[in-house]
């Protein structure tokens, strides 16, 4: 019996009012994933001042380079996060690679999730230095304050409250292309001659800093993509909300490499290019900037550490807030150093380890995982209408639907409990929206045991039928 024919399907308005709900949600998923992997580095300015700027025009060329593979390598990265329900990055690693290269990847992960941390600790005090001439350690200990607060959230809280800060990253970062292309006055050849002469280029050629940005680009996000992803119970919509992310950052870094490039000689020196630029178009504005970049910094920060907590915390679940507590701590520790330095000089080793991990999630995720993750995307979709029929009481309830979601069930890559878990907040919302069922928030937290039930007395049931038909067979015989 093929699945689909005992799936009930929603109509009419309930379908919209579902679509609408997906595209929402990877709309949400899009922004958080931004918000992790921008960084202070992106939204200073100061990484595309030394990955794309100093390289002229040839940096643009980069930028559309990065523009065709991040996309699609955020996409994998969160269906991975999905389909394994993944709690943080290392589940993901020891399922799709060989123990010792999953084991590399991920210490080394966690290793330059730390550095990430720190560098973004140094930002923050870097950011308000330069627009109020406040101390570095005041900058970098109120941000271990808002990361260590903001931290305390659950992953769903974290991830919308990345997602909500992003809007105005977004809009603050277009405000600068806008202004540095109105008032340009220079020659395309002068500010291609004026970035090569001044500028302080990562690597030394632009393919290569394009290579390695790509690789650092994804790498910081990786972990906390992971983990966005494992928060969604649908591969589908975790994989487009990561694909409208890496296309948003890789779409306005595009523009702002552009922008940087036609201002090269009033960014050039500064520590924070873009809060520099911004700050040329009004003081006001520049404050506003300062505090938005300050905002984008957060969003990083708090997703490296909160990330690398529950990474390390993961023998010892109780143990996470704590963990999260004294890695973020030990990071301010470190935060120090100079940022522009820390930027030349952590970042492209950070960057070929981001390559290498590119090309084995991305190459596994192509080869294979790609058609598993779709097939176990539907077999969700099944399991959830199959639910949310079941709990229906105007609908009638028949034994094809109890085999048809068991089979759902034992075809899933995971648990009868861990599916009941992973679909109950998705399946109150719709019994709500589409059916006007409430479902408690007791019944939610029993739905996997049900579940897990369920299918054990299917399983007897075909046990004892099987046994009763082979004693008959005997006594025929």
């Amino acid at each position: 019996m093929k699945l689909s024919t005992a799936v009930p399907a929603l109509r009419g308005d309930d379908a919209r009012e579902d679509e609408a709900h997906v595209v929402k949600r990877i709309i949400m998923i899009g922004l958080a994933y931004f918000g992790v992997t921008v960084g202070a580095g992106f939204a200073s300015g100061q990484e595309m001042l030394q990955y794309y700027v100093s390289y002229g025009w040839w940096g643009v060329a980069g930028a559309l380079v990065n523009l065709l593979v991040m996309p699609i390598t955020a996409m994998a990265i969160l269906q991975y996060g999905s389909y394994f329900r993944a709690q943080s990055h290392g589940k993901v690693f020891h399922s799709i690679t060989s123990m010792l290269v999953a084991k590399f990847m991920d210490y080394g992960l966690s290793v330059a999730q730390f550095c990430v941390g720190f560098v973004m600790l140094a930002g923050a005090g870097s950011n308000l230095h330069q627009q109020f001439g406040l101390p570095l350690w005041v900058g970098s200990a109120l941000m271990v304050v808002l990361v260590l607060g903001a931290g305390m959230l659950n992953t769903d809280r974290v991830s919308n409250l990345i997602g909500g800060i992003t809007p105005l990253m977004i809009a603050l970062l277009l405000a600068a292309v806008v202004y540095a292309v109105l008032t340009f006055d220079g020659t395309l050849e002068g500010v291609h001659q004026f970035a090569l002469q001044h500028g302080t280029p990562a690597l030394p050629n632009w393919f290569l800093a394009t290579v390695n940005y790509t690789g650092l680009s994804m790498f910081s996000g990786i972990a906390m993509a992971i983990i966005i992803g494992g928060s969604n119970w649908s591969p589908r919509a975790a994989g487009w909300g990561g694909f409208l992310g890496g296309l948003i950052f890789s779409g306005l870094l595009l523009l702002m490499v552009v922008a940087l490039l036609l201002r090269i000689e009033d960014v050039y020196d500064a520590d924070l290019p873009t809060l520099a630029l911004i700050d040329k178009i009004n003081p006001v504005l520049g404050v506003i900037a300062s505090v938005g970049t300050y905002l984008m910094i957060f969003s990083t920060a708090l997703g490296v550490f909160y990330s690398l907590g529950r990474r390390l915390a993961a023998p010892r679940p109780a143990a996470g807030r704590l963990i999260f507590a004294v890695v973020t701590l030990v990071g301010f520790g470190l935060s120090f150093l100079p940022f522009t330095s820390l930027v030349n000089n952590v970042f492209p080793v950070i960057g070929w380890l981001g390559v290498l991990f590119v090309a084995i999630l991305l190459g596994t995720w192509l080869m294979s995982a790609r058609t598993d993750i779709s097939e176990e995307g539907l077999r969700r979709d099944r399991i959830r209408a199959l639910l949310l029929y079941r709990l229906d009481p105007q609908r009638r309830w028949t034994p094809r639907h109890a085999n048809t979601l068991i089979q759902a069930v034992d075809e899933s890559n995971l648990r009868a409990r861990q599916l009941g878990d992973f679909v109950a907040p998705d399946l109150a919302r719709e019994a709500q929206l589409t059916r006007g069922i409430e479902i408690s928030e007791e019944e939610q937290s029993r739905l996997g045991e049900r579940l897990s039930d369920l299918q054990r007395e299917h399983r007897e049931g075909s046990e004892k039928s099987g046994a009763h038909s082979a004693q008959q067979s005997d006594e025929r015989d």
